[in-house]
């Protein structure tokens, strides 16, 4: 803007005193040019002509779409109120045959500039209650002070049809999980767990063009006791070494007796392994805490933990039933390294083209037929993701072309992605299993390291149309250090095509056990 003013300044200044030896030159700015000239309805876009050699001008725009629809100035400010794609003409007339990106195009010039006006941003926001076989309920009252209640450990779906293009959505639904969501998701569930009254809250909004709207209610929500069984879900091992109980809503912290639990953990042997304390997260009511006497747990170890009925009960009052040698499903994820090191793979695909994703062949039978394509259609988080495509029966490398990670050497790593499987397996009598595996390119030799790892993912205990966390741990030597990461797609064995989102490639270090 301070350019074009500039430029302006100076052509007006000068009107009266045109050189004549200047050639006639056309140039055209907007003060949204950047932004593909893209503004919100009821704003101004200016537009400006600092062409040389310009005799005549007219600039057009269409009846009703702006307050102004014809005009003979060097710089126009129309503020457009209507809502669509409206083109602005700009006629001009010069001393000469006038130069176009220095091909000369003739004295009269029309030039056409497309201006999309977007409608506000507006969430219409509908929120329904989950019934206990996942259909969808009655609708909410939303409204200040009325206290939906919802049955502790049932859930809610927000939803809005976005108007208006925001680019950024931030849910906030208090006391539910999650209990933040930001991306660009208009649609969530939500888990009530604990007993309480919660307020809501959602922004959409866009920084360019500017736009946004929230809604917001207090007291929106209020969790009532529960007559459902009290279910145990995920059971996650913890960077500190001690392992996290998630049950299906808020537990009764007088009713925890750590006798009534019992651990086993092994990793080649078993390791003697005694609870010292079960105790309840203090910000999330519904997990309890394994503490054991001595020993940590480790992202290699296999853990299976027991509950003998006892006095354990949930916050509203139902009585936790047993379970027997529960696996722990889970460890908390380290810091994604990806994240940290500009230079390296587009973990999350947010900032790479399908064209970066290079199909790097294979050096075993089977045909080569793997595409990677960045896709916005599904993304685990942000906006974009990898879809993966590979005929029936083939067997494809691919990898982010001159992005190279600074493996260590001597220190252990895990290398994790999310999946959305989209095709069912079909497999064939070849023996082999689909699956996904991640390998390392010496870009310098140009060899694929093929021993470093075993499968990611084994596609056929993939569940159908849902994200899944699978990863691997390896400890890298003095030949796997600094390598391209490398993503093999095998479809050998399968007789369908394979159809697979991938997002959120990590590489995380962790510590096994000693």
């Amino acid at each position: 803007m301070l350019l074009v003013t500039t430029i302006l300044l100076i052509t007006n200044c000068q009107k009266d005193d045109v050189d004549t030896d200047i050639p006639s030159k056309r140039a055209i700015f907007t003060s949204e040019q950047s932004q593909g000239n893209t503004i919100r309805v009821n704003s101004l876009l200016t537009f400006g002509d600092v062409s040389t050699g310009v005799i005549s001008r007219t600039w057009s725009i269409p009846e009703g779409v702006a307050n102004i629809t014809e005009s003979n100035e060097s710089r126009i400010k129309p503020i457009f109120n209507r809502v669509g794609q409206h083109n602005v003409t700009l006629t001009q007339t010069f001393e000469e045959s006038a130069f176009v990106n220095g091909v000369q195009r003739g004295a009269r010039l029309d030039t056409t500039i497309v201006v999309t006006v977007l409608e506000p941003i507006k969430i219409d926001l509908r929120a329904n209650y989950i019934n206990p076989d996942g259909s969808l309920g009655a609708a909410l009252n939303l409204s200040n002070n009325v206290e939906n209640e919802v049955i502790a450990s049932r859930s809610v779906r927000y939803t809005f049809d976005p108007v208006g293009l925001p680019q950024n959505i931030a849910w906030t639904p208090d006391g539910g999980d999650p209990d933040q969501v930001a991306g660009t998701m208009s649609q969530i569930d939500v888990a009530y767990k604990r007993i309480g009254v919660y307020d809501f809250k959602v922004i959409a909004n866009t920084p360019r063009p500017f736009g946004g709207d929230t809604i917001s209610f207090e007291k929106l929500i209020k969790v009532i006791p529960s007559t459902d069984p009290v279910t145990l879900g995920n059971v996650e091992g913890k960077r500190d070494g001690t392992l996290a109980l998630e049950f299906s809503r808020e537990m009764d912290e007088t009713t925890i007796n750590a006798g009534d639990f019992s651990i086993t953990v092994e990793n080649g042997t078993t390791i003697p392994a005694t609870i010292s304390s079960v105790s309840i997260n203090p910000t999330e009511k519904n997990i309890l805490n394994i503490t054991l006497d001595g020993e940590l747990i480790y992202i290699d170890d296999t853990v299976t933990v027991s509950y003998t009925a006892g006095a354990l009960s949930t916050a509203d009052g139902v009585q936790a039933d047993s379970f027997t040698n529960v696996p722990m499903d889970s460890f908390e994820q380290s810091p994604n390294l990806l994240d940290a090191v500009t230079a390296t793979t587009d973990s999350g695909f947010e900032n790479s083209l399908s064209t970066d994703w290079i199909d790097g062949g294979f050096a075993f039978g089977t045909a080569l037929d793997a595409t990677l394509t960045v896709n916005n259609t599904r993304a685990h988080t942000g906006i974009n993701s990898g879809l993966v495509t590979a005929s029936a029966n083939t067997n494809s490398v691919i990898y982010n072309q001159g992005k190279e990670f600074p493996f260590e050497t001597g220190k252990t790593y895990q290398l994790g992605v999310w999946s959305y499987l989209e095709s069912s397996i079909d497999r064939a009598a070849t023996g082999f299993d689909p699956e996904f595996r991640y390998y390392f390119r010496d870009p310098g030799a140009n060899l694929i390291n093929y021993s470093i790892s075993g499968p990611v993912i084994p596609f056929l205990s993939v569940p159908l149309n849902e994200w899944v966390f699978n990863s691997i741990i390896i400890t890298t030597t003095a030949s796997t250090a600094p390598k391209e990461i490398m993503i093999r797609f095998l479809n050998e064995g399968n007789n369908n095509d394979l159809r697979v989102y991938i997002d959120d490639l990590s590489v995380s270090e962790v510590v096994t056990r000693p």
